[in-house]
């Protein structure tokens, strides 16, 4: 089933992991930034990594050296340990959970959801975090739509919450920026591993 975008995700501008300002002291994918997107009406993205309890937090990178003190991988570290590790720039908030920024949204403006990639190579091994996010979301009210590059996120997603809109995130997937056999990079790019039936939005950025 083809679930469409709302209209209202069309309707104004996203702020890309929350409406973040440093010299605000709100850091990216924070509760602060999410909150100023919020009270400016913005419709919000936001990024999901999986904790070492198989938890959905909100947080853009693998480890947490750019955006934090700390150091490691987000998957070694389990939900309760990340939220009392204090984002770089903000005012000692730690690392929140998908649950909580869904409570300071509470439906207020559009959401879009992006899993990063578990597989390590947008491949198919995939299933705990999107189970994660379907669980946190499940019977959210609000307008909400999920995407991913990887199309084996995005299908498990469809299995998993049908009723949400989903989509690819897509780019031109040069050699460069991706350490992928070629085969796979032109598959990506051209789209041919995503079916109508596991998407139903497209964002493609430049490269």
């Amino acid at each position: 089933m083809i679930k469409p975008l709302p209209d209202c995700f069309l309707e104004n501008a996203i702020a890309h992991r929350g409406l973040h300002d440093l010299s605000k002291c709100r850091p990216e994918n924070s509760g602060t930034a999410v909150q100023a997107a919020v009270d400016a009406n913005y419709a919000i993205e936001i990024d999901i990594q999986l904790t070492a309890d198989d938890q959905a937090v909100v947080f853009h990178d693998y480890d947490l050296n750019r955006l934090t003190d700390g150091k490691g991988s987000i998957r070694q570290r389990r939900t309760q340990d990340l939220g009392s590790i204090p984002l770089s720039g903000g005012s000692g908030e730690g690392i929140p959970t998908l649950e909580r920024i869904l409570g300071i949204i509470d439906g207020k403006v559009p959401l879009l959801i992006e899993i990063k990639d578990q597989d390590g190579s947008l491949g198919p091994e995939v299933g705990i975090l999107e189970a994660a996010v379907a669980s946190a979301i499940e019977g959210y009210s609000g307008p909400l739509a999920v995407m991913s590059y990887n199309p084996h996120s995005v299908a498990a997603m469809q299995a998993l919450a049908p009723d949400v809109p989903r989509g690819i995130v897509s780019e031109a997937f040069q050699r460069v920026d991706w350490d992928l056999p070629t085969d796979q990079l032109i598959a990506l790019a051209l789209l041919s591993s995503a079916t109508t039936s596991a998407t139903c939005i497209i964002r493609v950025w430049p490269s």
